[in-house]
């Protein structure tokens, strides 16, 4: 079984987040679940665009799954030990970019 899996860069103006996800992600709903983009996204406090890179690998052999969550903690494990470990163990099979429009949401201030 090779398990599908992306490296993810987002880019801002004066921040920076990468992770791991399962699957592809191909625009900003597949970003929105994971801690380091939402971790991203509230250090920011003005309108700007963020570019995201996506490179896109396969670990192991044989039928292509898309990992589950744990095993994206596992393969995050990994490479958090081993730095070569994508360049080592996985095949990045795609590279690809795109670019989100970030506003940021209005709140208001309650009285109570």
């Amino acid at each position: 079984m090779a398990l599908l899996f992306s490296a993810v860069t987002v880019s801002a103006e004066n921040a920076e987040a990468e992770f791991l996800t399962f699957g592809i992600p191909e625009s900003v709903e597949d970003l929105e679940d994971w801690t380091a983009f939402s971790d991203l996204l509230d250090r920011l406090d003005r309108e700007q665009d963020l570019s995201v890179h996506v490179e896109t690998y396969l670990y192991g052999e044989g039928e292509t799954v898309r990992a589950t969550p744990e095993e994206v903690a596992y393969l995050t494990m990994r490479s958090e030990r081993d730095p070569a470990f994508l360049s080592r163990h996985c095949d990045n099979i795609a590279d690809s970019d795109f670019t989100v429009q970030f506003e940021p949401e209005e709140t208001e201030d309650l009285a109570l």
